[in-house]
């Protein structure tokens, strides 16, 4: 076979159907199934595949082909498939059960777009089982589903159409086809009317619950939101426990960038049950969108820890961290020596160039930049500031030493196994900060002292799409995720209990200036997340880390000042004073710089990469 037909899918089909034919012949009835149910896995539709499952019928009988093709789990998809169209043939309904679960598994192969199915007459079939055939196929499809799934799965929407016709008395059945008809916008023309029609229809025959949901989806879909709001409060109205409409009317309305309508909404939910897990995340969500307070998702997740038991699994804490520095993923680097690499192509680094910067920057970046540029001849021009060279304060951890205007690692390397766990737990991006602690688990296995060592020395980055330093940063906010679960320090503790993990990471805060002061403070923050016992202590330690960085920055560059102030506003109970100014910071440096960039010096004997910061 060629390489070409190794990727068709056609090709491959009629490979397993020859080997069909061949077991067949020979009698071998269970090596021929397993070819056509490999062959159906490959092309579902294709005519031979059923003209061989016939053949398997008139050797084996019915009930000995359909053993021919097991479903114990794990079940093979292509054997619950050729199971399903020989079920079909006396039992309809349980094998449209059975494609329901293919195409919830693979939505983008026409599993049930075959010649029995197309031919049923569904006014002998129950409307309430076609009702649940369509419920359990929604979810795979998309809410609206995609052009191509739309097209292999049109099956569904011609079987809701002939049901319909056939059941006119079924509420639960025109309900569950305006559900499903919704999905296939992308491929049918004038398809929501339909949806519309067969949703208002459901929900005149019986207006519960269940069919006002349907209808009111319908009619949102068609964009007559304030229509699909007056539905379902009509509905809120007559079953006011069933708290969940107020969840489904509140996104409705902060899409539609109604916050206030949609938080009134909730606040009445929550007043009517506390406890309800939905309108609790969606609220917190909600809010935090509208005014970016950090309060809002600290209560979310003190919420989750005092009630672990959900309706349903929840994203509303991820989608209001996602994409923001530190709540989402690693800030990235503000020093002008990493802006030096992103201006150099990776293909460029093994030569030789100069570059100057007026001032020293931290460590960790300048460490980043030699490995990078092992060519470089780096000038850094000024003293060393006093209060950037040594610990912030007494007591601070030596994590570098300086001579001079030279920063060296003040600890040693860490064990190449070490190494390893690291890099296999390391990504720029999580969930949220509560899901970065949880992923940090396996590196609490590591005494302190290698955690404090793959700080200094994180390893370098796998991933080349990454932006320089970003892969650092990131290795270095686990290892202090690391420290919080580090076994060693946890020993005799209890559960939870985070204070000596809190005291060595303190200590680093108020070490040598670094990246790894943002890491430290990161942890500190996960750490305040997750305990509200520890939070004043947390807050009192980020905040005057964050007012000396301010008070330093009158007399020079202190470039971790705004990441710091992104940690500040992430911190829970954090005084208002300081949030304040942290906001405002950062607002400062959101503001378009107009400055002109300065003129490129003409290449000297090396390549001049670099003009002054």
């Amino acid at each position: 076979m060629t390489d070409e037909q190794r990727d068709d899918p056609t090709a491959q089909a009629h490979g397993e159907l020859s080997l069909a034919r061949i077991a067949l012949a020979d009698g071998d009835l269970g090596h021929a199934a397993g070819h056509v149910a490999g062959a159906i896995a490959w092309a579902p539709r294709l005519p031979e595949v059923h003209e061989l499952l016939a053949a398997l019928v008139a050797r084996a009988g019915d009930e000995g082909a359909i053993a021919l093709f097991p479903v114990e789990q794990p079940a093979f998809i292509g054997s619950v498939v050729a199971r399903a169209h020989l079920q079909g043939r006396h039992d309809p309904m349980g094998g449209l059960r059975m494609l329901a679960q293919a195409t919830r598994f693979d939505p983008a192969q026409p599993w049930a777009d075959v010649t029995w199915v197309r031919a049923l007459e569904p006014r002998r079939l129950d409307p309430d089982e076609l009702a649940r055939l369509f419920v359990a196929v929604m979810p795979g499809l998309g809410d609206p589903a995609g052009e191509a799934v739309a097209r292999v799965n049109e099956v569904y929407l011609d079987l809701a159409r002939r049901a319909c016709a056939a059941h006119p008395g079924s509420a639960l059945l025109h309900g569950a086809a305006a559900g499903l008809a919704r999905r296939f916008t992308a491929l049918v023309p004038g398809v929501l009317a339909e949806a519309v029609r067969w949703g208002a229809h459901g929900h005149r025959l019986h207006p519960d619950k269940l069919t006002a949901v349907w209808y009111a989806y319908a009619l949102k879909a068609d964009g007559r939101l304030d229509q699909a709001l007056q539905v379902m409060r009509q509905a809120w109205q007559a079953q006011p426990d069933e708290v969940d409409l107020c969840a489904d009317m509140a996104n409705w309305l902060a899409e539609a960038g109604r916050l206030d309508e949609a938080l009134e909404l909730l606040d009445a939910a929550i007043r009517r049950a506390p406890e309800y897990d939905c309108a609790v995340h969606t609220a917190a969500r909600l809010r935090f969108q509208r005014d970016a307070d950090v309060r809002h998702l600290v209560g979310l997740v003190d919420f989750m820890r005092e009630h672990p038991v959900t309706s349903h699994e929840h994203s509303d804490l991820d989608g209001a961290c996602r994409g923001r520095p530190w709540l989402g993923m690693v800030n990235g680097p503000a020093e002008s020596v990493i802006n030096l690499l992103h201006q150099i192509p990776r293909t460029d680094r093994a030569m030789a160039g100069t570059a100057t910067v007026s001032a020293l920057e931290v460590p960790s970046a300048l460490r980043v930049v030699h490995r990078e540029l092992p060519g470089l001849d780096l000038t850094i021009e000024g003293d060393p500031p006093p209060d950037m060279v040594a610990p912030q304060r007494p007591g601070g951890r030596v994590l570098w030493t300086y001579a001079g205007l030279v920063a060296s690692p003040a600890v040693p390397l860490p064990s190449p196994r070490s190494l390893e766990l690291l890099q296999g737990v390391v990504w720029p991006f999580w969930p949220n900060p509560v899901a970065a602690y949880d992923h940090a688990l396996p590196l609490g296995q590591l005494p302190a002292a290698e955690l404090v060592a793959l700080l200094v020395h994180p390893p370098a980055g796998r991933d080349q799409q990454l932006p320089d330093g970003v892969w650092e940063r990131a290795a270095q906010a686990y290892s202090c995720l690391g420290l919080l679960h580090c076994d060693e320090l946890r020993a005799g503790a209890e559960p939870g209990d985070t204070a000596r993990p809190r005291e060595l990471l303190t200590s680093i805060v108020y070490g040598v200036e670094d990246w790894t002061t943002e890491a430290a403070v990161f942890a500190l923050v996960v750490a305040a997340w997750l305990d509200p016992v520890c939070r004043p202590e947390v807050r009192e330690t980020i905040g005057r880390r964050f007012l000396d960085a301010m008070q330093q920055s009158r007399a020079r560059v202190v470039t971790i000042r705004e990441s710091l102030a992104t940690l500040v506003l992430a911190t829970p109970d954090m005084a208002p004073e300081v949030t304040g100014l942290a906001r405002e910071l950062l607002s400062r440096a959101d503001e378009p710089d107009e400055t002109p960039p300065a003129a490129v010096p003409a290449p000297g004997r090396k390549r001049r990469w670099f003009g002054r910061r």
